[in-house]
């Protein structure tokens, strides 16, 4: 084939693409059931990885989530247990007979610097 040849097939190739023709001239409307088959194939794989990417995203979400009230209940958890060890240090003094109380008001300053 010539420079010439190959170069009035890709033009009458592309005239046909842009009229509609192409599918036609090459003889897919035997295929038309398989082409169509392929293109809902892909719609369904995209579809398909748009969810799962979009629950990839909200587990990402959720567990960062979940690290930060991990780190709630902790603290929370920490703030009881001083709680109740101050409580049970009260109490034991409490026994001893010590007028010793956990403070009620905040601690202030009563003398000069």
């Amino acid at each position: 084939m010539s420079g010439k040849e190959i170069w009035t097939a890709v033009r009458n190739s592309l005239r046909a693409l842009r009229k509609g023709e192409f599918l036609l001239r090459i003889r897919a409307d035997k295929l038309y059931l398989h082409i169509l088959y392929l293109f809902v194939l892909a719609w369904l794989t995209i579809m398909v990885s748009l969810k799962v990417d979009k629950t990839l995203t909200r587990e990402g979400q959720n567990k960062a989530a979940l690290e930060q009230l991990k780190i709630h209940h902790a603290e929370k958890e920490a703030d009881l247990v001083r709680i109740q060890s101050a409580s049970a240090t009260e109490k034991r003094l409490q026994e001893m007979g010590s007028e010793l109380r956990r403070p009620v008001q905040p601690a202030k300053r009563t003398g000069k610097k």
